[in-house]
């Protein structure tokens, strides 16, 4: 963690226009370092914004707790199945490297912003990056199969499409994954009549 000025004073912006002093900087190696600054989030009471290379437009990884940037230590491609195009990366991958990766195999990651020489995953997945050619190529979601993700108490969660029994499995557990899947399936049942006329 750092917390010099200097450092903050580098990370209270993306590419955007707005600006907020981070009380600190992060730069975790692992999933693992990612459940120990959660846990101590908790502890601690203060707020975690996730960065990759801050491309955003609208601010969205700027914030006045602490700044977890994953660029620095978290940007392999842990494996690039060509049979199965299936790609499992860190959140710190840029879109361009795992394309020049993906396409020795005849392969392409679709969604095409414009920062693609810095655009990161992580970043991608969390604002559904799309691009000029989406209707093409699909937003990120469309590409998306599965998440490893830390939740807001330091556990680990692997969300992808689930069959109706393991849906079912899911909201048993007496977690906070359990709790977010009941949760969801309750708003969705609060507000079906307009999901199924608006979508």
């Amino acid at each position: 963690m750092q917390r010099d000025l200097l450092t903050r004073q580098l990370y209270a912006q993306d590419a955007s226009l707005y600006e907020e002093l981070p009380k600190g900087v992060s730069f975790p190696k692992s999933g693992e370092d990612i459940q120990r600054l959660v846990r101590e989030a908790n502890e601690k009471k203060f707020s975690i914004t996730a960065r990759s290379a801050g491309t955003s437009l609208a601010g969205q990884t700027t914030g006045g707790g602490i700044i977890m940037d994953v660029s620095r230590h978290m940007k392999d491609i842990l494996n690039l199945d060509a049979e199965a195009k299936v790609a499992h990366v860190q959140p710190g991958v840029i879109r361009d490297t795992l394309n020049r990766e993906s396409a020795k195999h005849q392969l392409l990651f679709g969604p095409d912003t414009a920062t693609t020489n810095r655009c990161m995953i992580g970043g991608m997945v969390g604002n559904n990056s799309s691009g000029s050619f989406s209707i093409k190529y699909k937003t990120t979601r469309e590409h998306t199969l599965e998440i490893e993700a830390v939740l807001s108490d330091g556990s680990i969660a692997h969300f992808k499409p689930l069959t109706p029994e393991e849906l079912e499995a899911k909201q048993k557990l007496d977690n906070l994954e359990g709790h977010i899947y009941r949760s969801m399936l309750k708003l969705i049942e609060r507000n079906r009549e307009l999901i199924e006329k608006s979508y």
